[in-house]
């Protein structure tokens, strides 16, 4: 079933065209990735499929029963609706299992704690995750979504892959996070010089696919490069006369020149490394010394008791739920933040380089040039010439970070801190940086969601447990949660009937369990077969049609806190059955 059709879409500004004479459609169950070099216009051809912005020319025709929800980047707030209102402000006609699958969201997106604050007061990361459960919720055929994974912890990140996977929702998202892409999607799409490339595939499939198309341009290349040399031969020796004729070589020229520096930049773009042209600033010594630091805000812990000697060459990631504590722990490095308790001591020879987690404004009157004045680096990290004297606050919010990071990285720092790093920057920049961080000398802690990066880059994790714990695990975070998952199945192993076997002689051992625990162990028999009882009780009022919209409600929060308890209980369960079989 064909949802949307676009014919000969075009949106350009001045004599720029962020979208040129494309064609494509969507149907079902299609989950399609569009990516892009910030600043290409995949933002701008969300706005064009959803009609916030004119186009230039050609048609975009939508389906007309089918119900899509947008999750997109900048939000007008209505400061006097509650959380809770705008979230459960649904119609009468609303299909029943919303309210159901709203809670779910709530629960899993950590919303419940400001439900019943205004919509102003929220910071835009809450914002951001409010947002999502809304339209998760909003029983879609249809998700376009605009990079859904940023202001998502770890946590909150793999839950919505596994939605994504689970739903049978057509999507149409910007994403970076190429976990994601591998596991979700099953289209991806590059934008690129206003054309799109369509790959059906996951990211790993795109990636061969890519390479190849790759190779086959480099060939057109030189072939270009020929011919550009052989008309640039003429031009230079073409007689005054004939005059007509000169005209047009004199124009064929300027369009082969105009083709070869378009696919000279794009090919220099794909295969850029970042590689700082100064001298490297070596560390000696004492590097980074943090003992037994305690940090409170009122009766919230952050840190409890932490110690950690920082060695050369180490590189640090970390992890947490969103508000435990990350960003605090960093400032405090820092010394933007003040301890409670302990000390923080930084060698002589480091010199930081802090890349902070903020909104970045340029002043209106700073070119590229002005803030990294050294060309050559500029076009390593992707700026090239024709853009260099561009202000820079009319940069993309991708381009300002890849600047703003460019602008700590010139200053050779040899212990980088950063803060997010990866948020709004494309595959080709997070490329580029992964390259240079490899092949860094010097430490580096890094607090990221982006779980690929965190894979390539970082040696191990401090992991934020909450209530001031962070514990220090040795591996990857793909090796962590593998651990993690590891533990979890043992201590749920399948419910599965007990088949008669051969009976084994009897053991002069004591049973496993306590009589205390055996007790335990037969209460929760009894809470499990009561609390699914009343599941099923609330699932049949749930269907029927006679039941009160705001007795919906109330089911939908009493569901979402009896399966959270449940989940508990049945944990317990299967620790105790596991010992006492």
């Amino acid at each position: 079933m064909q949802y949307l059709k676009v014919t000969n879409l075009t949106k350009s500004y001045t004599d720029k065209s962020l979208v040129d004479h494309v064609d494509f459609t969507i149907t079902k169950n299609q989950k399609i990735a569009l990516i892009a070099k910030n600043g290409a216009g995949k933002t701008t051809l969300l706005k064009l499929l959803m009609k916030e912005i004119d186009l230039t020319d050609g048609e975009i025709d939508w389906r007309e029963d089918i119900k899509i929800w947008y999750l997109w980047q900048e939000y007008k707030l209505d400061k006097h609706v509650t959380v809770r209102d705008f979230l459960f402000d649904f119609d009468t006609n609303a299909n029943r299992e919303q309210e159901v699958e709203l809670n779910i969201s709530v629960d899993k997106l950590r919303i419940k704690s400001y439900l019943g604050q205004t919509m102003d007061t929220l910071s835009w990361g809450e914002a951001k995750r409010v947002m999502l459960a809304k339209v998760l919720a909003g029983n879609p055929s249809m998700l376009v979504l605009d990079e859904p994974t940023n202001h998502l912890d770890l946590d909150m990140i793999e839950w919505l892959e596994r939605y994504l996977k689970k739903h049978h929702i057509t999507l149409f998202m910007v994403t970076h996070d190429r976990y994601f892409l591998e596991r979700v999607c099953t289209d991806i799409w590059e934008l690129e010089r206003g054309k799109i490339h369509q790959y059906t595939g996951n990211y790993s499939y795109f990636l061969e696919k890519k390479a190849i198309r790759e190779e086959n341009e480099k060939i057109e290349m030189h072939k270009l490069h020929q011919l550009f040399k052989k008309e640039l031969a003429w031009i230079r020796r073409a007689p005054q006369g004939r005059q007509t004729k000169a005209t047009f070589r004199e124009k064929r020229f300027s369009d082969i020149e105009e083709k070869f520096d378009t696919k000279r930049d794009v090919r220099f773009s794909e295969s850029a490394k970042l590689e700082l042209g100064v001298e490297e600033r070596r560390l000696w010594g004492k590097i980074l010394h943090i003992k037994n630091i305690q940090k409170s805000f009122d009766t919230k812990k952050i840190v409890n008791d932490f110690s950690h000697e920082c060695r050369h060459g180490e590189r640090i990631g970390i992890i947490g739920k969103n508000g435990v504590g990350k960003s605090t722990f960093i400032n405090m490095i820092m010394g933007q933040e003040t301890l409670d308790k302990g000390t923080i001591e930084a060698g002589e020879s480091v010199v930081f380089g802090y890349y902070e987690q903020k909104q970045i404004d340029f002043p209106t009157d700073k070119r590229l040039i002005d803030i990294v004045p050294d060309p050559k680096l500029l076009e390593k990290f992707l700026f090239f010439p024709k853009q260099q004297h561009q202000f820079a606050h009319s940069l993309s919010g991708g381009e300002k970070r890849r600047l703003y990071m460019l602008a700590i990285l010139q200053k050779n720092p040899n212990f980088l801190i950063m803060d997010e790093p990866t948020n709004d920057l494309d595959l080709i920049t997070l490329g580029v940086l992964e390259d240079f961080l490899s092949n860094y000398k010097g430490c580096l802690i890094v607090v990221s969601h982006d779980r690929f990066f965190m894979d390539k880059i970082v040696d191990h994790i401090f992991v934020f447990e909450g209530e001031g714990v962070i514990n220090d695990f040795r591996w990857t975070y793909s090796q962590y949660k593998s651990a993690q998952e590891e533990k979890l199945k043992k201590g749920k192993k399948e419910n599965k009937p007990l088949a008669k076997q051969v009976e084994a002689p009897l053991s002069d051992k004591p049973k496993k369990l306590s009589y205390m625990e055996q007790r335990e162990l037969d209460q929760l028999s009894k809470d499990i077969q009561t609390l699914e009882k009343r599941k099923d009780e609330i699932q049949i009022l749930f269907n029927d049609p006679n039941c009160p919209f705001d007795d919906i409600k109330k089911l939908g929060i009493e569901l979402s806190t009896l399966i959270k308890h449940l989940e508990i209980k049945e944990g317990r369960w299967f620790e105790l059955i596991e010992r006492a079989w």
